[in-house]
């Protein structure tokens, strides 16, 4: 198995889990997961990268082109993953006792952790 499969995977993983984590934590309100502040859309780019590490290797014609898609897809989850780290910290901001909580850094840390196995599975080596 090339290891970018599995880096990918680890992101992908880190990145659904952390939906269960806190995002926010509000006086009134309480914790707020990742299903309530809406960071669940990380997934959407996600699943399609964890379904590319699942299936294997792939032609030699067709590995640069889906690399590419990968790094694609996982750059729009970076992206979607800083907006809901802001979105978090506006939030908050707004109000008095409000705390960010580690969620959407987790969600962040495994969309990251997906760009990298993405860049990696230009690599021809075998880890």
């Amino acid at each position: 198995m090339h290891y970018s499969r599995s880096v990918t995977l680890a992101g992908v993983a880190v990145a659904g889990l952390a939906l269960f984590l806190p995002q926010a934590r509000f006086p009134i309100v309480g914790p707020v997961d990742g299903f309530d502040a809406a960071a669940w859309p990380v997934m959407l780019p996600l699943a399609p990268l964890a379904l590319f590490a699942l299936l294997g290797d792939r032609p030699e014609g067709y590995r640069a082109p889906l690399a590419l898609v990968a790094v694609l897809l996982s750059c729009a989850a970076v992206v979607f993953s800083v907006a809901k780290v802001i979105d978090a910290a506006t939030a908050v901001g707004a109000v008095e006792g409000g705390a960010v909580r580690a969620g959407p850094w987790v969600v962040l840390a495994g969309a990251a952790l997906a760009l990298l196995g993405s860049l990696l599975s230009f690599s021809r080596r075998i880890g």
